[in-house]
């Protein structure tokens, strides 16, 4: 074989190589990451629909986060590390943080996976948030403006987010509430 034939047969190499890599790849993003409903008991309206719920979730979140003060919007996001989901959200929410005036609102993430709840808070944390990666958004009086994923799937950024519309109706003055739980997509369950 001469040097040309080689040079052929490395190219033709690493050309398929290439391709089997982009083709496994394809198929674990589409195929393989979990994918699954936000609720997969679909409950309509969901548990935080119940002013009682708010208020509960938001008395444990101050128990655990005492820094947590009232007058200002509290923007809790709600993550399992051990969730391959989380990466698709991690630079949205790096960005989100970076860019929220801590004068207005408070950011903070609660990693379901690493503990610090009790046995009887995480059972009630798992009744309320069905899934991750989720985001719960509290205005200053303590009510939900948006609880829910921050996107459908893939990665999450401004344009493909739930949350941008609701941010962007606040900044304009409207008062909403948004409790969007029947989404599919890449999640992982808090129940697993």
């Amino acid at each position: 074989m001469d040097s040309n034939q080689r040079r052929t047969l490395l190219k033709a190499s690493v050309f398929f190589v290439t391709w089997v890599l982009l083709l496994g790849g394809a198929y674990w993003y589409f195929l393989v990451k979990p994918k699954q409903w936000f609720d997969a008991q679909m409950q309509q309206p969901p548990v935080l629909a119940d002013m009682a719920q708010q208020t509960a979730l938001r008395t444990l979140l101050r128990q655990r986060f005492p820094e947590l003060e009232d007058g200002r919007s509290w923007f809790v996001r709600f993550k399992q590390d051990d969730c391959g989901c989380e990466r698709f959200v991690e630079l949205y929410h790096q960005r989100f943080t970076a860019e929220a005036n801590p004068a207005q609102m408070q950011v903070v993430a609660v990693d379901l996976a690493a503990g610090g709840f009790g046995a009887a808070d995480r059972r009630l944390l798992a009744q309320w948030i069905p899934a991750t990666p989720s985001v719960v958004l509290f205005n200053p009086r303590g009510q939900i403006q948006y609880f829910g994923p921050y996107h459908q799937d893939g990665i999450c950024n401004a344009e493909n987010s739930y949350l941008e519309p609701v941010l962007q109706a606040l900044r304009s003055g409207q008062e909403l509430t948004v409790l969007n739980t029947l989404v599919f997509g890449c999640f992982c369950s808090t129940t697993r």
